[in-house]
Order: structure tokens, then sequence, then C-alpha cells
């Protein structure tokens, strides 16, 4: 059986979805059926989409990748915040590869916030109450019904890539990590796509068509967004409950669950950020920035405004 040999690890809303879109469909490549398994992540149980008891029920969800497949890998984006997730991976793998894209601490909150609501994992609409009630949170006060882990409210803390940056770098050696932009991964997909390819050693396949994935998005139907999205309790019983036939049957309906979901889902046009919120990120997210330019040896004196 093929094992996964790469991870794009993170970070949410930042091109990770397009980037497992786009390799998914080169013949050589094999990405699981399923984003965002989480299955490192064991600090995070209440957002991994099948209930794996041992590493060969993870395995188990790449069975069909096959000898043509040079490259096999799964995408959960949850990774990067973890504090387990990258040494349980090189434990499992030392020699896998890992994919970070990441993007403006300040768009990204903007963007994640969004899709918090969309997912019913966030009920304060107005972005700034939201930041202000991240000490409430921490203290496990005003968390929504259906949030996985409340630690993924914490807004002013899942931001600070530079941190989680130098994290992995404590763990992995450069040469097996892969880091882009956002701003990359716009103003020049094919390359971007291309140097992805090169990493993974992978041959190109020519391809030339990049159309955009999973733009900003909210729910056509709030009643069956509650359905999909229950309270905590209700999603454990439900896990607990299908996870008793096994994990093909639970990959199953993780598929026909993102199928329907995507159904109820229509574009959403972007509220510009308060510019009074947008100078408290940036003063809060600003050392985290320079520390990530360093470690990066790149310039993002742009995202500082500068």
């Amino acid at each position: 059986m093929k094992r996964p040999n790469f991870f794009i690890s993170g970070a949410p809303r930042c091109g990770t979805t397009a980037l497992y879109t786009y390799l998914s469909e080169h013949p050589r490549i094999f990405m699981s059926e399923v984003k965002e398994l989480n299955y490192f992540a064991s600090d995070f149980p209440n957002v991994q989409k099948i209930d794996f008891k041992t590493v060969d029920d993870y395995l188990q969800v790449f069975e069909k990748a096959g000898e043509q497949h040079l490259a096999v890998g799964e995408a959960s984006p949850f990774y990067l915040f973890s504090s387990v997730a990258f040494g349980n991976m090189h434990k499992y793998d030392p020699k896998s590869k890992v994919i970070l894209t990441l993007r403006n601490p300040v768009e990204f909150i903007q963007s994640y916030h969004q899709l918090n609501l969309s997912l019913l994992r966030e009920d304060e609409h107005n972005l700034a109450r939201a930041w202000d009630l991240q000490d409430a949170r921490r203290q496990g006060r005003n968390i929504p019904k259906s949030a996985r882990q409340a630690e993924l409210l914490l807004y002013g803390e899942v931001g600070k890539f530079g941190q989680y940056v130098e994290r992995l770098f404590e763990i992995f050696p450069r040469e097996q990590v892969k880091i882009f932009l956002f701003d990359d991964l716009r103003a020049d997909t094919r390359g971007v796509y291309e140097q992805t390819l090169s990493f993974l050693e992978v041959p190109s396949d020519g391809r030339s068509q990049f159309p955009q994935i999973n733009a900003n998005f909210e729910n056509r139907s709030q009643l069956l967004a509650k359905l999909f999205h229950p309270p905590q309790p209700v999603y454990r019983f439900f896990m607990k409950t299908i996870s008793l036939f096994g994990v093909d049957f639970m990959k199953k309906v993780s598929l026909v669950y993102n199928r329907i979901e995507r159904l109820n889902t229509t574009r959403a046009s972007r509220t510009n950020l308060d510019p009074a919120l947008r100078a408290r990120m940036l003063e809060h997210f600003g050392p985290d920035i320079e520390k990530l330019a360093g470690l990066l040896g790149r310039d993002l004196s742009t995202w500082l405004g500068k």
C-alpha cells in the first residue's frame, strides 16, 4: 500500500483548497478523497472528519493510491495550529514533506471569520466584537454551540503565522518544507503549481487552466446549515455512531455530506474592514509578521501597510 508522503498543512482560507484541488487532478499524484482529515492533530479531536483508532485506519484512506502515483498526500489546514501535529507527522515519517500557504494575517482573519460564520462555528457577526471576545473564550465563555475547538476562535493567536512556522522549522528540515504566500498563488497560480510539482518530484502535466476555488461563501439556507453543523454534543454522538461501521463507511458519509453541503452555499462578497480594527490588528500582528519575514527571507512590509 502506498503511504502519504506529503501534507498540505495550513493555513485555512489561504489557498489550501485550491492547491489540493489542482494536485488531486494530476495523474501522478494521489490526494485523499476526504479533505481535512486532521489525523495528526490529536489535540484537536473535534475537527477530525473520520474517527481514526489506529494508524492502519488512517492509511486505509489511501488504499486507492497505486504504483502510478509518485506522490501521495492530504490537506488538513488545522495542522498548522496544532501543538502536536508536526511532531506526530515527523514521527510517522521523518522524510515526509510539508506545504504551507499563508497570507496577510489581517486578510486571513477577515476571511476566516466569515468561514466560521458560514460553518456556524462563530455566532458573532461583527468581527470587532468577535475579536474582543477572545479573553472570554479563553476562559470557556461565549463559545458557540457548534464550535468544534474553542482554541480556533482565538483570532489573535491563529493569525500568528510566524510562531507556527518557527515551530515547524524546529521539527522538519527546511528542505522538506515549501511555503507559498497567497499573494504568490493569486499573482502566478501556474508558477506556484509548477514549483509544487518540482518540490514533490513529480513531472509537469502541462496544466494551464486554474479556475478559482473556494471563494468566500455564505449559506443559502440557515435551516440546512444548522442541520449540517449541529451543536458539538450532537456532532460527537453522530461521529461515534458512524465510527461503528468502520473507516470506509465514514469516508463515504463524509464525501456525501460535503457534496450536499456545497449545494447549500453561494458566493458572498467581502465587507470592508473597519479602519480602526485594521489598525488594532496590524499592531497586534506586527511583531509576528516581522518574525515570519525573517524566517522566510522575504519582505513583508506591504502587510504592515508600509
